[in-house]
């Protein structure tokens, strides 16, 4: 993890996630639907922003082109590890993929950050903004 803090900005370098899913029958696509979650986590955490406007309550972000999501430059190299162990209780031995990888992502890029400028972001998206404004509330006392 890199965090500019006179700008703000975040580049995520690497993720290294591990996911308890029970048996994978494809390994790739497991791999692929992994690493799209991981992504789409990125985004949450970093970017994406559900804007209202504050009279009539409309959503201003309503689709794709109003704001930003990752794009090839901000994906980080990933590392993919799968825990196959522990739901011969399930139907099919196995659970989904998409939701494990996305949930946890935020957390862990808010900690990381964190531990990168030791101030904690508590609100997402972390925007360049909140950081420069977190650092300078930190200098400030």
């Amino acid at each position: 993890m890199e965090v500019d803090t006179w700008l703000g900005h975040v580049r995520v370098l690497n993720v290294h996630t591990g996911i308890a899913v029970g048996r994978i029958a494809s390994p790739a696509l497991a791999r692929s639907q992994a690493c799209g979650a991981v992504i789409q986590g990125l985004g949450y955490a970093l970017y994406e922003a559900r804007e209202l406007d504050p009279t009539s309550g409309d959503v201003l972000t309503a689709g794709m082109e109003d704001y930003r999501i990752p794009g090839i430059a901000d994906t980080p190299e990933i590392d993919v590890h799968f825990d196959e162990a522990g739901f011969d209780h399930v139907l099919g031995n196995s659970v989904g993929i998409g939701e494990a990888s996305t949930v946890p992502t935020s957390a862990a890029v808010a900690n990381a950050i964190h531990n990168a400028i030791g101030v904690r972001l508590t609100e997402i998206p972390i925007r360049p903004d909140r950081i420069v404004a977190a650092l300078k509330g930190r200098n400030a006392a």
